[in-house]
């Protein structure tokens, strides 16, 4: 099957180019390159350099495609409300459009930055209250995508070649670097590991609808610290800052993606640290033979 990766030259779009280059599709990559880096895309993929707000760059990478998996976005949560309208509405608007002209199924990865505010668990059907400016554009985003799309909402994602907290914590904290706490540390999030996010986007090939992709636990970040001190065996230093406008507790509620479509996590954190401290990933590298 011949599939497009809009953003696989990025963290997680990465990952899924090499699963499905894996799997024995002909993927497309189209990546800008503002983030993502060519040498993430696998061999065997074709990439196309080239940006999602040109409809007809985006024409011709979708050109005999049977699906899209729509990842490129603006991904910096305290990013510029005028880059991210314009990314993460305008671009996956552009990616939409050309979608239905060319009768090809999207899979889009949204965020649960969707949620902003809302009560704990995030179930799929509570009422969204994004607070930053790239949580409205993805759920706008969410809004415009067509009927048949399969939507996820992911949680805080990490792994190899990511770039949040507990990859910045885990290439520190070894090295005995200073790391930073806003606030008192008790703030939460979900975090998932790259791999469980890649299985959860492979579903979209056969289903729709919106779907949380998380662990179901939340994890505060002075635990976070814990366990990557007792993984790595090296005794953070930590220094506190005054708290950043955020939200205070991020945890997914699965019960409908692994209800309706068998879906479970199956690299817990301590697990997940440790691959990403060693540099190693469950996830397919090579192409099938």
């Amino acid at each position: 099957m011949k599939v497009l990766v809009t953003g696989g030259a990025g963290f997680i779009g990465s990952h899924l180019s090499r699963r499905l280059v894996a799997l024995g599709n002909d993927v497309v990559v189209m990546d800008n390159l503002s983030t993502g880096k060519k040498e993430h895309v696998p061999p065997g993929a074709h990439f196309i350099k080239g940006d999602i707000c040109e409809p007809l760059t985006v024409s011709r990478a979708m050109k005999d495609c049977s699906a899209v998996f729509h990842l490129a976005a603006s991904a910096d949560a305290r990013g510029d409300a005028d880059t991210d309208y314009k990314v993460n509405f305008l671009g996956a608007q552009t990616v939409f459009e050309r979608a239905a002209k060319h009768n090809v199924k999207v899979v889009f990865t949204s965020s649960a930055a969707v949620y902003g505010d809302a009560k704990v668990p995030h179930r799929e059907d509570i009422q969204c209250k994004p607070v930053s400016p790239y949580g409205k554009s993805k759920l706008k985003a969410e809004r415009a995508a067509p009927k048949n799309s399969f939507i996820i909402r992911v949680f805080n994602c990490y792994g190899p070649r990511g770039k949040g907290v507990v990859n910045t914590f885990c290439r520190k904290i070894p090295e005995y670097e200073d790391i930073t706490v806003y606030g008192n540390g008790l703030q939460t999030r979900d975090y998932v590991y790259v791999s469980d996010v890649v299985d959860a986007l492979l579903l979209g090939f056969d289903n729709a609808g919106v779907y949380n992709v998380g662990t179901g636990s939340e994890t505060s970040l002075l635990n976070l610290i814990d366990v990557i001190h007792k993984v790595a065996n090296a005794k953070p230093h930590v220094t506190f800052a005054l708290a950043r406008q955020e939200v205070a507790r991020s945890r997914a509620d699965i019960g409908k993606i692994r209800r309706e479509l068998g879906w479970e996590p199956k690299i817990q954190l301590e697990e997940g640290i440790g691959l990403v401290l060693q540099g190693t990933s469950p996830v397919p590298e090579k192409p099938a033979a």
